[in-house]
């Protein structure tokens, strides 16, 4: 079935791993934006958390507002 364009979507792709740091198991996340191969690293699962929550409210946005929001996410 074809995507609607009235309503837009965007795809990514989720990578996950763990790593031992001083003795403790952490997460470590990479996303990368399908369309664009840009790609966004954090260091838990909550930060990947407020970053979809932040894109899901930008997508009501204009598109020029939401590389404003990926952007500062990235910083």
């Amino acid at each position: 079935m074809p995507a609607d364009p009235v309503q837009p979507y965007t795809s990514y792709l989720l990578r996950v791993w763990r790593v031992q740091e001083q003795g403790q198991t952490a997460c470590r996340v990479l996303l990368e934006a399908i369309a664009t191969g840009e790609r966004i690293g954090f260091d838990n699962l909550a930060d990947l958390v407020a970053f979809l929550e932040v894109q899901m409210r930008a997508e009501d946005q204009s598109p020029d507002s939401r590389d404003i929001v990926i952007k500062e996410a990235v910083l």
